[in-house]
């Protein structure tokens, strides 16, 4: 096996060298032999990804939350997500209120609005439709609205696609 110089590559070197399978490491980082052997994972992502709190996989996707930001009474996240294979995807934001944010008090924000490149669909039966090309980043801006201005910490964010499970990010901060 032939790893591409990365921090990564080193990573997997330095547990290969302590004991730990290369598979293992590959568990614990969220990232797929084929992504360090196609040069699709970078430095960056691979930082991003070590970042256990903010990183949720599936069979069909791994997502990394880059941020939450509150524009007002609204709080918008960027995700990026990578599917395991090409894949056309349904994803949901305010249809059945199944993308949702929980703050740590027990409220629940459903999605008023998503983003993905440049479509955009909001309100209660918002949307989208969109290609995942295999292990190319996409991202997928969510904003939920009628936040209270006290809440600056979340729970769980849940992102829903059709017939493909959650992606679910726990212990979210807003920057202050």
């Amino acid at each position: 096996m032939v790893y591409r110089t990365s921090a990564f590559g080193l990573l997997a070197l330095a547990l290969l060298v302590s004991g730990v399978s290369v598979s293992a490491s590959q568990r614990m980082t969220g990232v797929r032999e084929s992504q360090v052997n196609d040069g699709i994972n970078s430095s960056r992502d691979t930082q991003l990804l070590a970042q256990r709190g903010n990183v949720n996989e599936n069979k069909w996707f791994a997502g990394v939350l880059q941020s939450c930001t509150r524009a007002a009474k609204s709080v918008k996240c960027s995700v990026v997500v990578r599917s395991t294979e090409d894949l056309g995807a349904y994803v949901y934001c305010g249809y059945d209120n199944i993308t949702r944010l929980f703050d740590i008090y027990g409220n629940v924000y459903p999605c008023g609005q998503i983003q993905i490149g440049n479509q955009k669909s909001e309100g209660d039966r918002s949307v989208l439709s969109s290609r995942f090309p295999q292990g190319t980043p996409v991202k997928v801006i969510l904003t939920f609205n009628n936040v209270s201005n006290q809440v600056n910490e979340f729970d769980t964010l849940e992102l829903h696609f059709q017939y493909k499970e959650f992606l679910r990010f726990k212990n979210i901060k807003l920057p202050s």
